[in-house]
């Protein structure tokens, strides 16, 4: 423990500087790697709208209006590895983003589930998470089909 006083004024606060940084506890350093993209799988949307949602498992569930019809993409949930120190505190912040369509339209995803469940401690060095999602088509009948695409900022805090 770094307790050393000096009596002249310039050398205390040097060595109460160093003392500082000693003594305060290392940032975590956190680096995620994406493995898989979160996809909501091939669907359609009636005339009422809804929401399409994919578990961390890769289920999905629907309201409202909107059919999943399984052929083509599959749903997949995001999967992240993350590698942080053990014992780490890990926890994301929900997002909302737009997805955008080459028609111009544009789609509500909101990012929700994850295993392991936020926030957790992790156990090893390498932590592979699940995250899920919640894709919103509030204007059906103006929502044409096709592809869209976005870009979903996951914030990770990482902590003791």
């Amino acid at each position: 423990m770094c307790m050393h006083f000096v009596q002249h004024p310039a050398g205390w606060a040097a060595t109460g500087i160093l003392c500082l940084m000693y003594c305060l506890p290392a940032i975590a350093q956190v680096t995620p790697t994406i493995v898989q993209q979160l996809s909501f799988g091939t669907f359609c949307a009636g005339q009422s709208g809804g929401t399409i949602s994919v578990n961390t498992d890769g289920a999905t569930t629907t309201t409202g209006d909107v059919i999943p019809i399984g052929k083509g993409s599959m749903a997949t949930p995001a999967v992240i590895e993350l590698q942080a120190p053990v014992g780490s505190r890990i926890s994301i912040l929900e997002t909302n983003s737009l997805l955008k369509g080459g028609n111009g339209n544009s789609l509500s995803l909101r990012i929700k589930a994850s295993d392991p469940v936020m926030p957790f401690i992790t156990k090893t060095a390498r932590t592979s998470i699940h995250i899920g999602g919640t894709l919103t088509i509030s204007k059906p009948g103006q929502t044409a089909s096709g592809k869209y695409n976005g870009q979903v900022f996951i914030t990770f805090l990482a902590g003791e």
